[in-house]
């Protein structure tokens, strides 16, 4: 399927970890959101699943849930320790290490219309404590520090050099956001960032257009509703505590693709 295709065109593992932990010292501000962040249950990844967007819920695309191995095995790294989180964020365990992830691939078309080259992930994170908050911080003084671009390596020791990293304007939803741009001069085909925080969750969407690279987007409605549906379950007073009963994305069962813990 074309958005399987994307997870490789993307440089992100579904089934490798990032770089080593870092020190301290070298992560970017935790930036302050609503309510105290080290009180809040964070989700499981069954609670994660209610979340999922479903395959055909965004009308014009189809979403699906991310096998293991699609983009195969390994650590991506870099020699820029600056850069490193935009790095560590392309595998498939962010430091700090989340509590709970699902992955779905997305693309734009339908059946009847056809795949229009749009390709894309989401993952859906949660995380302990202030580590939500953390990441998204690292990944804002990131992007600001390597705007000049940097060098790195997939996990099958594939060279990956970024020309540039831009900043973007960040949707207006969850309780804060950031979004920005890789210039990858290997590929010949951007590929855009957007990560939203609600609360001890993290919601990051991948996006790349080998069609038409100047078309390449991450459609806001997309992000506004699979965002709702984060908003939905962590504001909910009882959580589910039961797999959801209908199919995951891509027709599957269980949706352990996708999910790294529980």
């Amino acid at each position: 399927m074309a958005s399987v295709a994307a997870v490789a065109v993307l440089g992100l593992a579904t089934g490798c970890a990032g770089d080593g932990p870092r020190p301290a010292a070298a992560r970017g501000p935790v930036v302050e959101g609503k309510g105290d962040l080290s009180a809040v249950k964070v989700l499981s990844g069954v609670q994660l699943r209610h979340a999922e967007l479903g395959p055909r819920e965004v009308a014009g695309f189809q979403i699906e849930k991310a096998s293991p191995g699609s983009a195969g095995g390994g650590r991506p790294s870099t020699d820029s320790p600056p850069c490193r989180p935009l790095v560590v964020a392309l595998g498939s365990q962010p430091q700090p290490e989340s509590a709970a992830s699902v992955v779905n691939t997305f693309s734009k078309g339908t059946r009847e219309e056809g795949f229009q080259g749009l390709l894309g992930m989401i993952r859906i994170s949660s995380y302990a404590g202030d580590g939500a908050a953390t990441t998204l911080g690292e990944l804002r003084s990131a992007a600001a520090r390597c705007a000049g671009g940097f060098r790195m390596k997939t996990g099958e020791g594939q060279a990956q050099r970024f020309e540039a990293v831009r900043m973007l304007p960040a949707p207006k939803v969850g309780d804060e956001a950031v979004a920005y741009r890789l210039d990858n001069a290997v590929e010949e085909a951007p590929s855009l960032v957007t990560v939203v925080r609600t609360g001890s969750t993290l919601s990051m969407f991948f996006a790349t257009n080998l069609t038409d690279p100047g078309a390449v987007e991450i459609p806001e409605r997309l992000v506004a509703a699979q965002v709702a549906k984060v908003e939905k379950l962590e504001r909910a007073e009882q959580r589910p505590t039961a797999p959801p009963p209908h199919p995951a994305p891509g027709g599957g069962e269980g949706g352990e693709a996708g999910e790294s813990s529980e």
